[in-house]
C-alpha cells in the first residue's frame, strides 16, 4: 500500500508538540520496525522537519512557509498555516500524479492538515482517511452538542479568547469541519470523538474507533527514580484551553496551605509569557518553576521527579498526556471531561473534578497530596498503563487500511 500524508505541525515556539504529532510520529516508528514491505508512505510537512530520516518506509519532502511568524498572535498564525496548506497542496500535485498512492491520509483534523489533504482528494479522486483527535468543544457530560460555527465561537469566548481571535478560530474549526464529511473513512482516537462524526451523519461502518498508547516500562525504568522535587508537574500547550491559569491561581490557594508547595510547569504555547507575568502578579516565582518547552528526556525526568500530574484541560479526544503520566507512575488529577472520563474512569489513581473552577482543583489537588502514597500511585498508575500499546493500536490500524484497499472502495 502507498500512502501520501500532509503532516502539518506548528513551530514548536508557538506550541508544544501535541497528541496528534506524536501519535503520527509513533506510527512512522511501528511502520519502521514491525512492517515489512506493506506499506510505504509519503509526507509533506513544514520545516523543521520531526521525522527521522533513517525510516525507509517513509519519503518526506519539507515545504518551507511562504513567510514566518515570529508574533504569539493567533489569528496571525492561522493566516500562515493556510498559505502553508495551499503552497503544500501545489508541492503534492506532481507527486501525486507520479506516485499514484492508494490513499491520502491525513493524520489530524485540524485545517492545515485537512485541508491540503481534501484538495489533493479532490483532484486526483483518491479516497480520504482523517484520524480525527478531537473537537474543540465543551460538552460536559453530555455528547449531545453540535459541531456548529455558533457552538464553537460560544465555547472559545467561554475559556478567555478575544472576540476576534475566537471569531478567527471558530471559523477554521467549521471549515475543517465541513471538509471533514468529504472524506471517506475515518480513525477516531475514542467513543466519544466517533459520536462527534456520527452527529455529522457519518456511518458506524466508516470510523474505526481506534485508541492511543504510551510510555513503555523501559522509559519508566530509565527516567523514573523515588526522588520527588516537584509537588504537581502540568506538562502541556500553554494554552487557555488547557487550564493553565486555574492551575495557577489553584496553586496560589495550595501555596497558602503549604507555603512551600512546588509545581513544575512544562511546554510552549501562545500563552507563555502571560503566564510567567501572571506567577509574577501572584507571588508564586519560588513556588512555580516554568521550563518552556524541553528535550523529551528532561520532560520525562521532570514528571517523574513529581508526585501529581495535574491536567486541567477544557477538552481532549482521548488524553495522551494523562496516559503518560500514568505511565511514569504518577497519579493525576484533572478535569471531569467525556473523552477522559471514557478512557481512565477505572483508574483509581486518576482523581476526576467535576467543577471547572480553580477552588475545586486546590481541593482535589490537596486531597491527593494529604494522602499520597508513592508506592501505591506507582503501582496503580503503572498497571492501567500496561493497556495503552502502541503496536497493538496501529496494528488495528493498518488491518484498517488494508481493509479499505482490498475492498477496493473509492
Amino acid at each position: 500500500m502507498l500512502i501520501f500524508s500532509i503532516f502539518f505541525h506548528p513551530s514548536r515556539k508557538i506550541t508544544f508538540l501535541g497528541g496528534a504529532e506524536k501519535r503520527f510520529l509513533e506510527f512512522l516508528r511501528f511502520l519502521s520496525l514491525n512492517v515489512n514491505g506493506k506499506v510505504e508512505i509519503i509526507i509533506l510537512e513544514p520545516e523543521p522537519s520531526l521525522i527521522f530520516n533513517n525510516n525507509h518506509k517513509v519519503k518526506k519532502v519539507v515545504v518551507s512557509q511562504l513567510f514566518k511568524v515570529k508574533s504569539r498572535n493567533l489569528p496571525l498564525n492561522y493566516l500562515g498555516w493556510i498559505i502553508w496548506s495551499l503552497k503544500a497542496t501545489v508541492f503534492s500535485i506532481p507527486i501525486v500524479f507520479r506516485v499514484k498512492p492508494d490513499l491520502i491520509l491525513a493524520p489530524n483534523n485540524t485545517l492545515p492538515n485537512i485541508l491540503p489533504a481534501f484538495l489533493v482528494k479532490a483532484l486526483f479522486k483518491k479516497p480520504l482517511c482523517v484520524t480525527v483527535h478531537h473537537f474543540d468543544l465543551y460538552a460536559g457530560k453530555s455528547e449531545k452538542v453540535n459541531l456548529s460555527l455558533k457552538n464553537f465561537f460560544k465555547t472559545y469566548r467561554n475559556i478567555g479568547y478575544s472576540f476576534f481571535t475566537s471569531i478567527c478560530k471558530a471559523l477554521a474549526s467549521t471549515l475543517a469541519v465541513k471538509l471533514l464529511e468529504k472524506a471517506e473513512f475515518f480513525i477516531s482516537v475514542s467513543n466519544f470523538t466517533a459520536s462527534k462524526l456520527r452527529l455529522l451523519g457519518i456511518s458506524k461502518d466508516r470510523i474505526l474507533i481506534s485508541g492511543n498508547g504510551a510510555y513503555s516500562k523501559k522509559n519508566f525504568e530509565i527516567y523514573c527514580g523515588k526522588e520527588k522535587r516537584f509537588d504537581a508537574v502540568f506538562v502541556g500547550r500553554i494554552a487557555l484551553e488547557k487550564g493553565i491559569y486555574d492551575l495557577l491561581e489553584a496553586w496560589k490557594l495550595i501555596v497558602s496551605k503549604f507555603r512551600e508547595a512546588k509545581l513544575a510547569v512544562v511546554g510552549e504555547g501562545p500563552e507563555l509569557e502571560k503566564v510567567k507575568v501572571k506567577i509574577e502578579k501572584l507571588g508564586l516565582e519560588n513556588n512555580i518553576s516554568v521550563f518552556g518547552g524541553v528535550p523529551d528526556k528532561q520532560m520525562k525526568k521532570i514528571v517523574c521527579n513529581s508526585k501529581i500530574f495535574v491536567f486541567p484541560s477544557r477538552f481532549e479526544g482521548w488524553g495522551i498526556a494523562v496516559a503518560e503520566a500514568l505511565a511514569s507512575g504518577l497519579p493525576v488529577v484533572c478535569y471531569e471531561i467525556p473523552a477522559l472520563k471514557e478512557v481512565f474512569g477505572d483508574c483509581e489513581s486518576v482523581f476526576f473534578v467535576s467543577k471547572f473552577n480553580s477552588k475545586s482543583l486546590a481541593e482535589k489537588i490537596l486531597e491527593v497530596l494529604n494522602s499520597f502514597d508513592v508506592e501505591f500511585f506507582r503501582r496503580k498508575s503503572l498497571d492501567f498503563a500496561k493497556k495503552f500499546d502502541w503496536k497493538q493500536v496501529f496494528s488495528k490500524d493498518l488491518q484498517f487500511l488494508f481493509d479499505l484497499k482490498n475492498k477496493g472502495i473509492k
